[in-house]
């Protein structure tokens, strides 16, 4: 089931489709793979649609990706909660027929940042799209699959922390500037502050802040088996991975 790359606009999608399947379509800026394009494929997305790096994917792209991969049962999209994105795929669902939508917000780390209003969207959407997956391969209907992500989004929580800067291709320098010796609580994936700066620490030390964040926010929910979701971001050897997991 490799998935198909179109070219105007942007979509990669799979190359076959089940008839009353729900297609689910995602997509966002570049640079964050291989969310969004590298999940593709049975049991995850039916199409995703790629932006420039760190821009929203604009609304022919959405529209082109529901028109592509919908059999009849209509389309759900899956966005993270950045202005850019949801304002998009808004658009796009208003020109569509038979399209849902849920919009992840699992970050913790802030309430407002300077690319959203509300929580980020972040490591938590690629839950949503793992588990509404699964139920669509299983033929559930588009309105099931969308209470679904919500009662999946609504008990997914995560937090980043960063101890260098990424660099966006175009302005040749890191985002922003941070010590050798210095790390970011809740940074962004875009490189948004986070809620603090602190000197660095140990693993046990920041997954016990990061896990400290998650089960507070969590209150009452944090309760029963948890899923556990460690992401390097493209940036962490895995070796530190397993340390972190651990």
């Amino acid at each position: 089931d490799m998935p198909v790359l179109r070219s105007d606009p942007k979509v990669i999608r799979r190359k076959t489709f089940r008839t009353g399947k729900v297609a689910l379509i995602s997509g966002g800026g570049s640079g964050h793979e291989p969310l969004h394009g590298g999940f593709v494929g049975h049991g995850m997305l039916d199409a995703a649609c790629p932006g420039q790096v760190f821009t929203s994917p604009t609304p022919d792209q959405m529209l082109a990706a529901a028109q592509a991969v919908d059999t009849g049962t209509g389309c759900l999209f899956i966005v993270k909660n950045y202005e850019g994105d949801v304002m998009n795929f808004d658009m796009a669902a208003e020109m569509s027929e038979g399209v849902q939508q849920i919009v992840t917000n699992d970050d913790v780390a802030v309430e407002n940042s300077s690319y959203t209003t509300g929580r980020r969207g972040v490591a938590g959407t690629l839950v949503v799209e793992k588990i509404v997956g699964a139920a669509a391969e299983h033929g559930l209907a588009l309105p099931v699959l969308k209470t679904l992500g919500e009662r999946v989004n609504a008990a997914t929580r995560s937090m980043g922390v960063a101890l260098t800067s990424g660099t966006v291709p175009a302005a040749g320098k890191p985002t922003f500037d941070i010590g050798d010796g210095e790390m970011e609580f809740g940074v962004g994936i875009h490189g948004e502050p986070g809620r603090r700066r602190d000197t660095l620490k140990s693993a046990d030390a920041i997954a016990e802040e990061i896990c400290t964040a998650i089960l507070g926010d969590l209150g009452d929910k944090a309760k029963g088996p948890a899923l556990l979701f460690v992401n390097g971001f493209g940036g962490t050897p895995l070796m530190e991975l397993y340390l972190m997991y651990n």
